[in-house]
């Protein structure tokens, strides 16, 4: 006869269940609001802070560009986790108001997913954002948006799998560049990445917030946000697609003047699977500028003090 089954466990057994997995602190985390940062003026952080940097927020700038961390085995394994919501991410959607809801529920599930690994960053714009906003040291910037970019190319090249053909139509990543001009779509990308972080980090990563929703919020008001500039983007202008917007055409009805734009790494991973636009450079240099101007007014108006206390805790973070 089996043994019966026991289902509470007692004494030794109990001391012997696994435990979950220390979280490695980074300032840099989206949604967590610092829950899982440290203090840099605590001196039994040294240790850790030496291992990474970006543990604590505003690292000092010969750390943050230094690229002695890069072999770091965490720093990689949080990276691979970084391909997993470009790879999803990159998909058919329907109209702008789909595809905003769409994003609004679906990225706070990716956010809470991926968060307790890498951050939950999932897109180079944030990630550029965090470097200049002095949250993310230069070798986690290039692992994540590395991994970002493969983790796109690879959703690029299952969509053409999927799709039998080079010539597919991803919502998102396409404007009519007969009406819309490069400077203007410069211009419509450059505002709506800006908006992007300075709300995303309002919300996702200022501590001050912490105190008003918790961290369990913060994902929740980043997919509102991306939902919202989904929406917004899709029908503002004529022949501007928006980030996720659908063209009504045959998957096979190519036409080189389309221009593909929102998040880089998406795009990247559709062109990829398809074909290369002449204006992918919209797509890097506008969230870049915009990722430059927010670090600014991060270093002008910085939501953390810079002053050394002597009876700061690790919570203050």
């Amino acid at each position: 006869m089996l043994p019966h089954a026991k289902f509470w466990r007692s004494g030794h057994d109990a001391e012997a269940l696994p435990s979950p997995t220390t979280i490695v602190p980074f300032a840099g985390r989206i949604g967590a609001n610092q829950e899982f940062s440290v203090d840099k003026n605590n001196c039994t952080q040294i240790e850790l802070l030496q291992k990474f940097p970006d543990a604590a927020p505003w690292i000092p700038l010969k750390d943050a560009l230094s690229l002695r961390h890069i072999l770091q085995v965490e720093l990689w394994k949080a990276a691979a986790i970084e391909a997993i919501g470009p790879t999803f991410a990159t998909g058919a959607l329907v109209p702008s108001l789909l595809g905003g809801l769409t994003a609004t529920l679906v990225l706070p599930l990716f956010i809470f997913a991926t968060g307790p690994v890498s951050g939950a960053h999932l897109n180079p714009t944030i990630t550029i954002a965090a470097f200049f906003g002095r949250l993310a040291t230069l070798p986690r910037c290039i692992l994540y948006i590395g991994f970002q970019v493969f983790g796109g190319a690879m959703a690029g090249l299952l969509l053409r799998a999927s799709f039998d053909t080079r010539s597919f139509i991803v919502p998102g990543c396409y404007i009519d560049s007969t009406k819309v001009s490069a400077g203007s779509a410069f211009a419509i990308e450059f505002t709506t990445d800006l908006a992007l972080i300075f709300l995303s980090f309002g919300v996702g990563l200022d501590p001050r917030q912490r105190s008003v929703f918790g961290p369990a919020l913060g994902p929740i008001f980043v997919g509102i946000i991306l939902g919202t500039c989904t929406f917004v983007t899709g029908f503002s202008r004529t022949g501007y697609t928006g980030f996720c917007e659908f063209l009504n055409q045959h998957p096979k009805a190519w036409d080189s003047n389309k221009l593909k734009a929102g998040n880089p790494a998406r795009c990247f991973g559709v062109m990829v699977g398809s074909h290369f636009a002449s204006y992918h450079w919209i797509h890097w240099i506008a969230p870049l500028s915009a990722s430059i101007i927010h670090g600014m007014l991060y270093f002008f108006i910085p939501p953390y003090s810079r002053k050394s206390t002597p009876h700061v805790s690790e919570e203050t973070y």
